[in-house]
């Protein structure tokens, strides 16, 4: 049986493929330039984010509890966010530290806090059982 979760991320991968076919078919953005990184963003973000985002707003447990779904929409945020930054900006300074410095520092960051968070999550789940 097809769970819950397999239906609405096979949901969310129609609808990003559904934009690239949008993009390219209305020539958004193929010729270079900016246009292409929120094409980007909203590609990868629907693709590894979209499911879980439908699922935390509905609630809806599944396979993931809707806690961790939040705390994972949250850093694929930061991270997407982040990534746009260093793509627009990177060249860029603020004193003598250049913004892809910093945006590569809050990436690093990020994942580093996503994990410890998952990791104390997971241990205190295991230790209410």
């Amino acid at each position: 049986m097809v769970s819950r979760d397999t239906i609405v991320h096979t949901c969310a991968v129609v609808l990003a493929i559904a934009v690239l076919l949008g993009v390219e078919y209305y020539d958004v953005g193929t010729d270079g330039g900016p246009a292409p990184v929120p094409v980007f963003l909203l590609f990868y973000g629907l693709v590894l984010g979209g499911a879980h985002l439908y699922l935390a707003v509905r609630g809806e447990d599944g396979l993931v509890p809707v806690e961790a779904r939040w705390r994972y929409v949250a850093m694929l945020a930061v991270l997407l966010g982040a990534g746009a930054v260093i793509f627009y900006g990177g060249d860029r300074t603020v004193g003598t530290v250049r913004l892809d410095q910093v945006g590569f520092g809050i990436v690093a960051v990020t994942i580093l806090g996503y994990f410890l968070t998952e990791s104390v999550a997971g241990y205190r789940a295991s230790r209410s059982e």
